[in-house]
């Protein structure tokens, strides 16, 4: 619970800072188009106790619609499986082919720093379906559940924006945490 305390103080920060930031662009679009493609950790639940999962891949697909130079929603498509050395722990677990994916919908804040240099948070909930194989049958599960991420991003004058984010998405019974690498495109 301390990681998500640290990261709701974090989110609440730059919510507030964005609120105050008088760094605006004026007349850019409000629309973004985004991907990325993340490496992170993965834990696993069961009724017989927590498993580590090993280290997971996923990607990220979404659109943001800015409702001022602040703040924006955003709808999107995630999806994940393990990664390298989830396929050696698989090997010992019990815990089989575990993937994940869902969409999700966030509140985005924002906060410039300089012209096209900020800070964002993203807050939200997702529904995600988890598939894997458990003594040799296949199973899945859904939920609906926290989505949050906090990050800086570059946006070029073109339009054009790189970003580094840390995502982090707890599900009944997976756990995630990552870092994410991105590109956008304001059109």
């Amino acid at each position: 619970m301390p990681k998500l305390s640290l990261i709701s103080f974090i989110v609440g920060l730059a919510l507030a800072s964005s609120i105050m930031s008088t760094n605006a662009f004026a007349g850019d679009s409000a629309h973004i188009l985004g991907g990325s493609l993340g490496y992170g950790s993965q834990e696993f639940e069961t009724k017989n106790g927590k498993y580590d999962a090993g280290d997971t891949l996923s990607g990220d697909l979404y659109y943001r619609y800015m409702l001022n130079e602040h703040f924006g929603v955003e709808a999107g498509y995630l999806a994940g499986s393990g990664g390298v050395a989830s396929a050696f722990v698989s090997i010992i677990s019990e815990i089989k082919n575990l993937s994940y994916n869902g969409v999700r919908t966030t509140a985005y804040g924002e906060y410039a720093l300089s012209r096209g240099n900020s800070l964002y948070a993203k807050l939200g909930a997702a529904y995600t379906q988890v598939s894997y194989e458990m003594d040799k049958q296949e199973m899945d599960s859904n939920d609906v559940g926290f989505y949050g991420a906090v990050g800086w991003q570059y946006r070029f004058k073109s339009g054009f924006g790189l970003n580094l984010e840390y995502e982090y998405l707890p599900m009944k019974e997976l756990e995630l945490q990552g870092i994410n690498f991105g590109m956008s495109y304001r059109f």
